[in-house]
């Protein structure tokens, strides 16, 4: 684990934080197609006796948010600490 500064600290947690939110934006928008979409395509398709459209959104999304949370936590989260170390903060 590298030593971080005080800056470097702030630039990764805004760096994860805009990344956690891209995925927010990408599941509820997969959720609104698959949801909406698959209903107004085709309303009477089934899957296990329940309307497709809403296994595919609500089970796909569970499935495709656990996916990119894995995604996200190996490729873009750090482990720091977030205690300062006795390093003086510039204004």
């Amino acid at each position: 684990m590298d030593k971080m500064s005080y800056k470097e600290k702030f630039i990764q947690m805004n760096e994860e934080a805009k990344w956690t939110w891209i995925i927010a934006i990408i599941l509820i928008v997969f959720w609104f197609i698959t949801g909406f979409g698959l209903y107004a395509v085709a309303p009477e398709a089934m899957l296990f006796n329940g309307p497709a459209w809403f296994f595919v959104s609500c089970f796909g999304s569970w499935i495709l948010s656990i996916i990119l949370v894995v995604w996200l936590v190996k490729s873009k989260f750090k482990d720091f600490p977030l205690d300062d170390d006795g390093e003086e903060v510039t204004k």
